[in-house]
């Protein structure tokens, strides 16, 4: 029997109202009798498998944009699954009152949408939402969209030659959602995003008859051309010929100007005065120096130009041989390896084989004799910038198991910087603290000289301590806060015997984890962080239980003392 409003739910959750009723089942707002706290309670009747599914992919899920689930229930021959309660509108709720939305608007939400989107999709499997439309996106009261309802979102099998179930909106579908075109993928969603966007920006439904996409322009003429490209590309009939990512397709909506008509004819205007004062001048000044100028000026437009192609051009593939383009041009400057970066990062990850592009690419060399390498270590500012980037990318990011130990070099050579060198104060702060950390990487486990490793030991302890009591937050961020407690936790795990040979003691250690677990609660009231940040403070938390069950083992000394055996609690 279905709930009714002032039911209790399981002696928990009273409703207190529908929120809304679709073909997955009704959803309440149910207020928890305890906390308090205002949930969301979707119910199902008949097949339960399908809410339980849901249920469990979400479990799996931690990012802003999306819903949290706290319970799965059963009552009365209904099962319920409570999540999030998201307060604000949605954007149909917006739409209905608005009629049509701005350019601007619509582009900040197609940009968060697809920061979601992308986050689902780089899971392993990746997950494909399949129902992508106004109502299930909600927008909280500053301005963050969550997308909910995940009963037709499913994971990718790549085994699978289709989907088991076609699923989705009508309008709002893409095509290989009925079948014909293979299983549904991150192409899907694209389409999907596409037609909501269109929604928005014209107030014509593809939901609603002709059921099919008019010309942007034709109802907006207002309208960027360059927005009407992108619209076009995302709901192609075709999903090889879509965007291959929501990826590509935020760096596209990033850059909609740029594919504008009157953009491009500047452009080419642009390109055609410059050759025409060029030729001049170069038959009115015959000097060397004069065609040494001429000659800088032409690398310099062509090295932009080869940038601009890295950054718009379509497919990862085409962007990247852009980028080496540039790169060969100008081997000492720093945008070219930024690009680079930044379009081997476009998958979520850097891999084995991107690392060893960047190192073909540091190897090559130029008419002169000298690596790119080398070109770029002679310009100390664009060095330290690269240094700085590449670094980073390698700590964080690098998916071979020796990424921290290849950061330190890297790391370093920006650490070493002075305000002004390419870098701000906060970078090179940034720089040495993650230095340290990959350091201790690079050096440990390799016996000194003289074979004194537990002196080693006291004096890495003494480090780790003294990186996690720096006030990191208020120099730099949270995030390198965090990964500083989680050296700590970690290396404390797995080394506390050497720490304790090393004279380090049981209290030092205690305060240290007591220090972390302070951090962890203040930081634990606060919901707002990336989804990075969410992770770091998961593995942080886990590490000091970790940690702790260490201690009691390697100290169980204390513990027959106090009398408590291995269950002393000594937090």
């Amino acid at each position: 029997m279905a709930c009714m409003v002032g039911d209790i739910l399981y002696g928990t959750y009273r409703i207190l109202d529908v929120l809304g009723k679709g073909g997955n089942g009704t959803v309440y707002l149910a207020r928890h009798e305890r906390g308090g706290r205002l949930w969301a309670v979707k119910e199902i009747a008949g097949e339960k498998n399908h809410l339980i599914m849901e249920a469990e992919l979400l479990k799996k899920l931690h990012h802003p944009g999306l819903p949290v689930v706290g319970d799965v229930l059963e009552q009365n021959g209904m099962l319920y699954l409570v999540m999030d309660y998201i307060e604000g509108r949605s954007l149909k709720e917006i739409l209905d009152e608005e009629k049509i939305c701005s350019q601007a608007q619509v582009v900040d939400w197609g940009l968060q949408l697809c920061a979601v989107l992308s986050y689902l999709h780089t899971r392993k499997p990746p997950v494909i939402y399949r129902d992508m439309k106004p109502s299930n996106v909600m927008q909280r009261e500053d301005g963050s969209l969550v997308l909910v309802d995940f009963g037709t979102a499913r994971e990718q099998k790549e085994e699978a030659d289709g989907d088991t179930v076609c699923l989705g909106t009508r309008g709002y579908a893409a095509p290989e959602q009925y079948g014909g075109y293979g299983q549904t993928g991150p192409q899907t969603d694209v389409y999907g995003l596409g037609a909501v966007l269109y929604h928005l920006l014209t107030g014509y439904s593809p939901a609603a008859p002709p059921y099919c996409f008019l010309s942007l322009r034709s109802i907006r003429p207002e309208l960027s051309g360059g927005l009407e490209k992108i619209l076009q590309c995302c709901t192609r009939e075709d999903p090889g010929t879509r965007y291959s990512s929501c990826k590509e397709l935020a760096w596209a909506l990033e850059h909609y100007r740029e594919l504008d008509e009157e953009y491009i004819r500047q452009r080419k205007r642009k390109k055609r005065i410059f050759t025409i004062c060029m030729a001049i001048t170069a038959m009115s000044f015959a000097g060397n120096l004069v065609m040494e100028f001429l000659e800088r000026q032409a690398i310099a437009n062509t090295y932009q130009a080869r940038i601009s192609e890295a950054q718009w051009a379509i497919g990862a593939e085409n962007r990247l041989a852009a980028c080496r383009r540039a790169i060969g041009l100008e081997p000492g400057l720093a945008v070219g390896y930024e690009r680079l970066f930044k379009i081997f990062l476009e998958d979520g990850g850097f891999s084995a084989e991107e690392e060893r592009i960047f190192r073909e690419i540091l190897n090559e060399r130029k008419a002169g004799g000298s690596t790119f390498l080398e070109y770029l270590e002679s310009e100390k500012e664009q060095y330290r910038r690269v240094a700085y980037e590449v670094g980073q990318v390698y700590f964080y990011d690098y998916e071979e198991v020796d990424g921290k130990r290849a950061s330190f070099r890297w790391l370093l050579a920006a650490a070493e910087a002075k305000p002004g060198e390419g870098l701000s104060e906060r970078e090179i702060f940034r720089a040495r603290i993650l230095s340290k950390i990959a350091e201790y990487y690079d050096g440990l486990d390799i016996q000194r000289k003289n074979g004194d490793t537990e002196a080693s030991y006291g004096e890495y302890w003494d480090d780790l301590r003294a990186l996690s009591d720096q006030e990191i937050e208020e120099v730099d961020n949270r995030t390198t806060a965090l990964l500083a407690d989680r050296e700590l936790t970690v290396q404390l795990a797995l080394r506390v015997e050497q720490f304790k040979r090393a004279g380090v003691s049981r209290i030092s250690m205690e305060e240290a984890l007591s220090g972390v677990e302070k951090r962890m609660e203040k930081w634990e009231q606060e919901k707002e962080g990336s989804e990075y940040e969410v992770r770091l403070r998961r593995e942080v938390k886990d590490g000091v239980l970790t940690a702790e069950r260490a201690l009691e083992a390697a100290f169980p000394a204390r513990e027959e003392e106090n009398g408590t055996g291995n269950n002393q609690d000594i937090s």
